[in-house]
């Protein structure tokens, strides 16, 4: 058994042992973690049958509807539903897509990751029938513009990945030597002046929450900072938006 493996072991695979064990061999916290999601997802993955987590998760899902009518209906999609449990299931399985699996510098990778939300969306915008493009000027407020019927819509783009809340508020610049306190170095508040549609994407499955700048609008500064995403299901996967944004305007 591996030395991380087994300190963890003795202290009963407590979480807050972490720490502990990092400072032990001299590592940083965060890479040990990731070090054993990675290890212990792979060992239950290699362990798990997913045609029968399929089966067993239809039956699930089955016991859940007692009207006949969504019984039919469940019976026509039945097929179809179990398989894409199955490619489900293995991306949970797996934790998501995979992260920096080179061990990129932390700096870079962050980087990288914003450019990935970016790419995620466009990818999955066209998918969805819409004609997209990445914007390449970093200096531009928004990130990509989507073509619907003739008009442009600017799209802002964040990535999210195991936390719980967006912002819409920019991040303060950081760094040695920069003053935290200086106006042009705290994170301004993202609004429809800068964009029309500002895009949350989840890094690990891909999700996308689609939100009208006109709605963000109405939020006080300091709801702006931490919304949870709970507070924005409505608009989790909603394609919509984007096709009624200026009809909502009217």
């Amino acid at each position: 058994m591996c030395k991380f493996i087994n300190e963890l072991k003795k202290c009963g695979f407590k979480k807050k042992c972490i720490k502990e064990i990092a400072q032990k061999f001299d590592l940083k916290e965060s890479d040990l973690k990731r070090y054993y999601l990675s290890v212990f997802f792979k060992d239950i993955a290699n362990k798990v049958d997913l045609l029968e987590l399929a089966d067993k998760n239809i039956e699930i899902i089955k016991n859940y509807l007692d009207d006949d009518l969504l019984i039919k209906e469940f019976e026509f999609i039945k097929t179809d539903l179990k398989k894409i449990l199955q490619k489900s299931l293995y991306i949970a399985l797996n934790n998501g897509w995979s992260t920096n699996i080179n061990h990129i510098d932390s700096g870079i990778m962050t980087a990288n990751a914003g450019d990935s939300a970016e790419f995620i969306f466009v990818a999955r915008a066209i998918l969805a029938g819409f004609n997209a493009s990445s914007v390449d000027v970093r200096s531009s407020r928004y990130d990509a513009i989507v073509d619907f019927e003739g008009k442009l819509l600017r799209i802002q783009i964040k990535g999210i990945s195991t936390g719980n809340t967006i912002s819409f508020k920019d991040r303060n610049r950081g760094g040695q030597g920069i003053d935290h306190h200086h106006q042009r170095n705290i994170g301004k508040r993202i609004t429809s002046k800068d964009c029309d549609i500002y895009v949350a994407v989840d890094k690990q499955v891909g999700i996308c929450y689609i939100i009208p700048m006109y709605w963000a609008d109405k939020l006080s500064d300091d709801e702006c900072k931490n919304i949870n995403i709970s507070k924005i299901a409505k608009f989790k996967e909603n394609w919509n938006v984007l096709k009624e944004y200026n009809r909502s305007l009217l």
